[in-house]
């Protein structure tokens, strides 16, 4: 019985850490963000790319991952620009949710222009 529940304990504490180590890994360089364990949902990273023009699109761009084993999507500025049917970018900047430890996961590129 002892065994047992130290297997469980193992696996819980594995489970939290791959959680925590996919989350990280999932951060975009120019975005700082803050980060909690249980739920965040912040967005960041802004880049200015022209101040003169006032931005009338929106694009995004995402990426998914969960438990820090599986992730998939495409958060280039180039996909947000398509979804958004944007020509002339103004800025960009970066969401991330994480939810439970790296549960689940999602980065997101934000296009903003014209």
């Amino acid at each position: 019985m002892k065994q047992c529940v130290n297997l469980i304990l193992v696996g819980l504490m594995c489970f939290l850490l791959v959680g925590c180590m996919g989350a990280a890994s999932l951060q975009q360089p120019n975005a700082s963000f803050a980060v909690a364990g249980i739920y965040t949902d912040v967005q960041g990273g802004s880049l200015v790319l022209d101040n003169g023009v006032a931005a009338t699109k929106t694009g995004t761009a995402c990426s998914h991952q969960i438990l820090g084993i599986l992730a998939s999507g495409d958060t280039r500025v180039e996909t947000a620009m398509a979804n958004g049917g944007i020509s002339k970018l103004v800025y960009v900047n970066t969401s991330y949710k994480n939810i439970v430890w790296g549960v689940y996961t999602e980065v997101c590129t934000i296009a903003r222009g014209n």
